[in-house]
This record gives C-alpha cells, structure tokens and sequence, in this order.
C-alpha cells in the first residue's frame, strides 16, 4: 500500500462488482486520516445512506467503536482523531455542498453515479499542495464523462495527474468460487460484460435481448391448477403503469414461492380506443380486476398521486414502487435470467411483446446516458416495478 504522498492526485479504481475496489480504500482512508495536507477531508457518495453503507460501516468495524464518532444528520465525522466530512452527491445540486470548501483529500464511492457538476467543482476545491482523490466505480457507458474525459484522457496520464487500475472478481480474495459462480449465472450479454467483466460497454438494442427465451412463457392449459385459489400461492401482486393519454396497465402477478407468474394484464391504451378514461374509471377497473377477495398488493409508480388517492377511497392496499429506472432494469434482467417468472401467453400478449421490443435510447446513449426509449414501454415499466420493489435479492441468487 503506497502512502498518499507517493500518490497522484487524482487515483480511481474501477472494475466489476464485488471485485474489493471499496475494501481496498479503507486502508488508504486510514493512511490519511493522518496525512500532512491543508484543507478538509471528505467522504463522498450519492447519498450520506449509502456511503455508510457501502464505506463507513466496515472502516469502523475495523478501527472500533472508541476510534471514531459519526452524526448521521450533519455528516460530521471523526475517525482515528482525524475531522472528516460525509457529503451526499445525488443530483446536480449537491455541487453546493462544497462550494466555498478547501478540500484536501477526497474519498469517491461509486464515482460514476454522481453529477459531472459535482466531480468538477470537488477538483476546483483540490487546491492545496499534495491534496489526494480516491474514488472507486463500475463501469458504465463508454461515452459517460468519466470515462471519456477522465479515464481515457492520456493527457491526464502522461502529466501524472491520474492513476487508475482496472478490478475483476479474481482480484477480491474473500469470494467463494460458488459465490463468483451465482454472479456469473445471474447475469447475460450487456449485463454480463459490465457488471462480471467489468467493461465499459454501450447499452444498445433490445434490452432484454439477452435474458428473453420462449421458456419464460406458458399457454393457459399448463398454468399449475390451484394457482389463483386461495391456497394456491403466497402472494399475490398488481403492477401498475399509469397512464393519461399513454396506456394504463395492470399486471397480475402470483408468486407460489418458486415461481412468479405474470397471469393476466389489463391494458387500456386511450389512443386506440379513442376515449380516456378518468382515475376514477381506471379505478373501478382495478377493483374489477382484482376480485372481490381483494387480497392483491399493489405496486404503483409513486408519481401517480391522483390515481392513488382513488384506490384509497376504495380500500385497495398499495405501496409506491421503486421506480429507479437502471436498477429497475438490471434487476429484472436478472429475473428473466435465472428464470424465475412466466407469461402467459394468451393472457399478457400485450407486454410479452413489449418486452421483447423494449430498447435502449441510442440517441441518449451517444450522449453518455443510458435510459430506455419511451415507446412501448408500458408493460416492461410495470414489470420493472414489481421486479424492483418486490423481488429479494436472495431470491435472485438461489434462484
């Protein structure tokens, strides 16, 4: 482990996940904490939530509970007698977070995800001499800013401004080959090059392209008997993605404990049918379709207040979905990949065939963003929600 004065200014490591990029910052975040450098010292991260998850809960599992004292409201914290700050960096706004602040040594998790205003102006407050950046990421686009102005800028490199160094999963000791191995499995195509390999690859095409088969659908005769009784599964699921003048969508989903099965979709696409309905009409569509046993939990797009206030007024239980929309998207590739839900094939045709035609926005990628066209995206939407909001992780790995 090199000190921070054998270092150069700017260090980034990046790679695939659970690779021990992060592990690999703690030691040199305890190196600074005595470090001889003007200006404050800052840990930064999307949110002040998910640097302690992801940073400060192994640094102080590893110096103890008498070394360091943190408040989680005002992100002042101490560690081995050293003053640091917690900074959230969740969206183009937080670059006022810093502003005004002399900042000499910065810890970066998941670098790639927070704002370019915010990386900017954090290397405008760098100023004082020997001042040291540490940052981890996984890949993203190739045309994301990190990557092209940063990462890829030999400049940078010849001038020994930036060191980088590249990370896959053989680099972390602690993993199990049966642990590396369910990573493997429940991952394909773009996925898999990002998050096993750890390239920075273009999200293009058909974004299920990889993970759909015929073996996620049945025809209606082969759906396990007892299904939709009482008895017949643990739980049952309405998704919804709203819509006005786009199409409103219900997606009715039982899950039997082994499996999801997507059984039955409603979908009113005003456009088509020449007449919009009211939330109060889509309302009574949803009471319709969930029976009168009413013993569906509804996920719904948490920006859809109008509709919700509805279903309240008719006792329908409902939670806001997770509606992060590239997470979403991972995660129900990663459902589709391990094979854990099926369509049917005479009663969701609508969305079996949206989420083979549901793709990347290619413009929006040219631009170093990744987002799914808004075309035909209704029943994946739903879907995205479900998977996101509902499905467990250990769900996904034991698959």
């Amino acid at each position: 482990m090199r000190p921070p004065e054998k270092d150069w200014p700017i260090n980034i490591l990046e790679g695939a996940v659970r690779s021990g990029k992060t592990w690999c910052l703690h030691p040199k975040a305890l190196y600074c904490c005595h470090y001889n450098v003007a200006g404050r010292r800052v840990i930064t991260g999307v949110s002040k939530q998910s640097i302690y998850n992801n940073v400060l809960t192994d640094l102080f599992n590893i110096v103890g509970t008498r070394n360091y004292s943190y408040n989680r409201n005002t992100g002042e914290l101490t560690l081995c007698n050293s003053k640091w700050l917690v900074i959230g960096a969740k969206d183009e706004g937080s670059e006022r977070y810093i502003r005004g602040l002399t900042v000499g040594v910065a810890i970066c998790d998941e670098i790639s995800l927070m704002p370019r205003s915010f990386f900017q102006m954090l290397l405008s407050r760098m100023s004082p001499a020997g001042a040291r950046l540490y940052a981890t990421t996984n890949p993203d686009s190739p045309y994301h800013w990190l990557k092209a102005e940063y990462l890829d800028n030999p400049e940078l490199r010849a001038k020994k401004i930036l060191w980088s160094d590249h990370f896959t999963m053989a680099d972390n000791p602690n993993l199990t080959t049966e642990f590396v191995e369910t990573q493997r499995r429940l991952y394909s195509g773009f996925f898999y090059q990002r998050f096993i390999q750890g390239l920075w690859v273009i999200a293009e095409g058909a974004i299920y392209k990889d993970s759909w088969s015929e073996a996620l659908l049945y025809d209606l005769k082969d759906e396990p008997k007892s299904l939709r009784s009482p008895f017949g599964y643990q739980q049952r699921f309405v998704a919804v993605d709203y819509g006005t003048t786009n199409p409103m969508v219900f997606l009715d989903i039982y899950d039997d404990g082994q499996q999801f099965w997507v059984a039955r979709e409603y979908y009113w696409d005003s456009l088509v049918e020449m007449r919009q309905k009211t939330d109060a009409e889509y309302a009574d569509d949803l009471v319709e379709f969930i029976g009168p046993r009413n013993d569906a939990k509804v996920i719904i797009d948490p920006s859809a207040s109008s509709f919700k206030a509805e279903m309240m007024k008719r006792g329908i239980w409902h939670v806001d979905a997770d509606n992060d929309v590239n997470e979403g998207i991972r995660v129900a590739s990663m459902v589709l990949n391990q094979r854990l839900v099926r369509f049917c094939r005479q009663t969701v045709p609508k969305t079996i065939q949206e989420m083979q035609t549901y793709a990347w926005d290619s413009k929006a990628a040219q631009r170093g963003e990744e987002k799914p066209l808004k075309i035909r995206d209704h029943g994946p939407d739903a879907f995205r929600y479900f998977a996101k909001t509902e499905i467990p992780y250990w769900r996904l790995a034991w698959g």
